[in-house]
């Protein structure tokens, strides 16, 4: 996960639903290191399991981490723009966005992996959450500022687009014979979900009401007729 915090409004002032990932997380890494092969085995994200029925994977491995670096900048990137998102969604809906997003970027990452021949790949990790998160803010925040490696003031909304550019050149890479052991794809899905969801593309109301706009609109147009030249315009 990207390794940056943010000042102004995603200053950390709590929150439930962050605070439970985080705990669960944490408490799932305990875990791993006394049964490793039984979360590897059971709980890890496995394309060919996956499509074989076993879809508890697609949320279990969300909580799995390969090291300590992997959950603690996962658990950083939450911890500073979680809280932000938690408050401005409420907390039921913060939690079924990060699960959107994270779930989603699982689903993507097993037909990716599937299609390339890499069925038996594990993925691991809450980074498709948390690049969901990312991106999130940024849509939401885009001119607040951010420090990349504690150190470089940047935009939100600049450093989400160059996570996005570097996510979408690595999952090219991949696709390409490049190997890696870093789930671009499930990055770059988490975003792009997260994107669709502040856009409404995941809320059936607005949808269908955009839809019903778009027939009256199309109905409306049929009963318009225009006549070139000096006749008049015709309305039927």
């Amino acid at each position: 996960m990207t390794q940056a915090y943010s000042r102004g409004p995603s200053i950390y002032q709590g929150g439930r639903g962050t605070l439970y990932i985080i705990v669960a997380c944490v408490a799932a890494f305990f875990l791993q290191k006394l049964f490793p092969l039984l979360t590897t085995q059971w709980l890890s994200l496995i394309p060919a399991k996956a499509l074989h029925g076993q879809v508890w994977r697609l949320f279990t491995y969300m909580f799995m981490h390969g090291d300590f670096a992997h959950i603690f900048f996962n658990m950083m990137g939450l911890f500073f723009f979680g809280p932000v998102l938690e408050r401005t969604f409420g907390h039921k809906r913060f939690l079924q966005f990060y699960f959107l997003c994270g779930v989603g970027a699982g689903a993507v990452s097993v037909f990716f992996y599937f299609s390339l021949g890499a069925a038996d790949a594990h993925i691991i990790g809450a980074s498709g959450a948390i690049f969901g998160v990312l991106a999130a803010y940024g849509i939401l925040f885009p001119n607040s500022t951010v420090y990349l490696n504690f150190i470089l003031p940047i935009k939100a909304k600049w450093l989400v687009l160059i996570y996005g550019a570097m996510e979408l050149l690595a999952t090219f890479q991949y696709a390409g014979g490049g190997r890696s052991g870093i789930a671009s794809i499930a990055h770059l899905s988490g975003m792009v979900i997260a994107y669709f969801y502040i856009r409404g593309f995941f809320d059936g109301k607005r949808l269908w009401l955009k839809y019903k706009y778009w027939r009256a609109d199309r109905e409306r147009k049929k009963h318009f007729k225009v006549i070139d030249g000096d006749r008049d315009h015709t309305i039927h």
